[in-house]
């Protein structure tokens, strides 16, 4: 079997939202499809904020390191093509790891194995927290919270980092609403100060929050492995950070309690298996950053079944169509997140959703 085609296409959402430290941006994303001589075919998603077009011409331009490839040579092609584009060139992780995440799903597919048992397979389902996308005013996380718990969800996620006065407001109505039998977590998407950052810590510590993700820029480490010293809430993050090297000085430096790499970010499948396994040798948990449609989530999820240091999955809450999957990842009551039995990453594209809002350039 030999690869023949390596097709690259963008999508962009009628959405513009506002999180955290980063500027309003519409919700954009790339899929990839490779194809083979013998007709089998590899897909997989990722996003490149405000910027999924040049993404796709990146692949465009490299495709030639991986025709006439064997798809099962996942680790030489990982390595041709970080070599020319990572090590030689300034290159884009997210487009060595979503070809990475689609050979995954090409040899899944033509083995007829999920992905996680072919990675040796550890655990069946994930408790899944639901990851609210945006900032929710206090007065209609309700209307988010219910929905997302009667759903089965035992955990969510609130996006925080306006300001310190309406962080606390958000944070208590979800714990005031939830009881204190739910576990939340709450990202501040890199938006604050040392100042900030400790003041909005003393409320997560307060609540009892499971989590403080990215409470300070993800590029300072020595202000962040002082957070930690000085708080008692676990802090998160690494959504920004790729490659092996890259978390290994995370972990070196004490910069997290917990690393959220994403495969469709930070080096595919097969870097973020390794970057897990780095992780365990600190005793650190390795909990996936998973923001995005429904390829991303089944990606992030395969490499979640595999690993024993990641006890949940991040689950992005927001309308089914959005996904551009034909099925959402099962939930089940107790609001575990079960592994798709189904070859390769376990997802069917919704061709007709993704016909709606792909862009042809």
């Amino acid at each position: 079997m030999i690869i023949t085609e390596v097709i690259p296409s963008w999508f962009e959402y009628p959405l513009t939202i506002k999180i955290g430290a980063m500027p309003k941006f519409k919700i954009t994303g790339t899929i990839l499809r490779i194809k083979t001589d013998e007709n089998i075919e590899g897909i997989a998603g990722t996003h490149f904020v405000n910027a999924d077009n040049s993404l796709v011409a990146h692949i465009k331009r490299w495709q030639k390191i991986l025709l006439k490839q064997d798809p099962f040579d996942i680790e030489k092609i990982w390595r041709d093509i970080y070599n020319t584009q990572n090590r030689i060139l300034l290159g884009i992780p997210h487009a060595l790891s979503v070809i990475d995440c689609a050979l995954h799903d090409l040899k899944g597919k033509a083995l007829g194995k999920p992905v996680y048992q072919l990675l040796g397979g550890y655990q069946h389902k994930v408790k899944a927290y639901a990851s609210f996308p945006w900032w929710v005013n206090p007065i209609q996380l309700k209307g988010y919270l219910d929905p997302a718990m009667n759903r089965g969800f035992k955990a969510v996620k609130v996006r925080i980092g306006k300001d310190l006065e309406w962080d606390e407001r958000v944070l208590k109505t979800v714990r005031d609403l939830g009881g204190n039998d739910l576990e939340i977590m709450a990202d501040v998407n890199s938006g604050y100060s040392m100042r900030q950052a400790l003041k909005v810590a003393r409320v997560a510590e307060r609540l009892d929050l499971r989590w403080l993700e990215e409470p300070l820029p993800s590029d300072d480490l020595t202000g962040l492995a002082e957070l930690r010293n000085k708080v008692d809430v676990d802090i998160a993050g690494g959504e920004n950070d790729a490659f092996t090297w890259r978390f290994r000085e995370i972990l070196e430096r004490n910069a997290y309690d917990i690393i959220q790499p994403d495969v469709t970010r930070s080096g595919g499948i097969t870097e973020v298996k390794k970057i897990a396994a780095i992780a365990e040798s600190f005793g650190k948990l390795c909990v996936n950053h998973i923001f995005g449609v429904g390829p991303i989530q089944y990606a992030n999820l395969q490499l979640l079944g595999a690993i024993s240091n990641s006890p949940y999955m991040e689950y992005g809450f927001f309308p089914d169509e959005f996904l551009l999957t034909t099925d959402p990842i099962e939930i089940d009551k107790e609001g575990y997140a079960i592994l798709p039995n189904k070859p390769g990453l376990g997802f069917e594209l919704d061709e007709k959703a993704l016909k709606k809002y792909e862009i042809h350039s």
